[in-house]
């Protein structure tokens, strides 16, 4: 899913990058995660199905990298240091407890760029790409884009897979709860969860993928100003304003990526 753009796919995925060229949809399997209190918390293994290299993992406890797993990487790498640096820049503190881990892999520029998952602990890892440094504004963005799966996949509002019966708004990654922003977007501007088929109700053509991303994608356009000619992704974007906390994470990110 993009924050500038993004490609996401199976039930876990949710990816980011340019809006200008989407890449094939990638799929990600959910972590194993690691039992234990916070500070015990070990690194968890994630299942890329697309042709990653590992750079390394850090585990995150409210914030910041923890001493016993993990920050030997970012002493050992300055690049993997640089993308945590722009994590810290853009992630709020009141998501902190959120983030569980970082995680650095390495692909083609502008291929994966970053991603988001779900652990069954009910935390998440935020994977990035270590071959798009050299566009920080592009990983800023897909940071952005990620941090709205973080408030609308969040385990109180989302189910994911289709084990059990829905009683909210049924998607293809799951079911979005009854009354929650994601199950109202897609009522409303996802009918039989099919995208429109006019290509102006929608940001850019990653929006198209899933009701999931194109959520995210408005959510970036919305929180980062992008020029917006549509009156449907206006529309879009007023229905998002109306969640509290949505609506917070914007206040919080533009006065972060005003000063940084």
């Amino acid at each position: 899913m993009g924050l500038s753009a993004g490609a996401a796919a199976g039930a876990f995925a949710l990816i980011a990058s340019t809006p200008s060229a989407a890449p094939e949809p990638i799929d990600v399997g959910t972590a194993a995660v690691a039992l234990g209190d916070d500070t015990a918390r070990s690194v968890e293994q994630v299942a890329y199905r697309h042709d990653v290299d590992r750079v390394g993992d850090v585990v995150v406890v409210d914030g910041t990298p923890s001493p016993t797993a993990g920050a030997d990487v970012l002493a050992a790498s300055p690049e993997v240091a640089s993308l945590w640096s722009l994590v810290e820049q853009v992630w709020p503190t009141w998501l902190d407890d959120e983030l569980h881990q970082f995680s650095v892999v390495e692909e083609a520029p502008r291929g994966l760029v970053g991603v988001v998952h779900p652990t069954s602990g009910g935390g998440w890892v935020l994977s990035l790409d270590l071959a798009d440094l050299d566009d920080r504004h592009l990983v800023r963005e897909t940071i952005v884009h990620e941090l709205s799966h973080v408030i609308t996949l969040d385990d109180d509002v989302f189910t994911f897979g289709h084990d059990t019966d829905c009683e909210g708004v049924e998607i293809e990654l799951g079911c979005a709860a009854a009354g929650s922003v994601l199950a109202e977007y897609a009522q409303t501007f996802w009918p039989d969860d099919l995208p429109s088929s006019d290509p102006h109700d929608h940001v850019n053509e990653y929006a198209t993928t899933g009701v999931h991303e194109d959520l995210a994608e408005t959510f970036t356009a919305w929180a980062l100003d992008w020029p917006i000619g549509s009156p449907t992704v206006q529309a879009k974007i007023d229905l998002l304003a109306t969640d509290p906390d949505l609506a917070r994470l914007v206040s919080d990110l533009r006065a972060r990526l005003a000063s940084s």
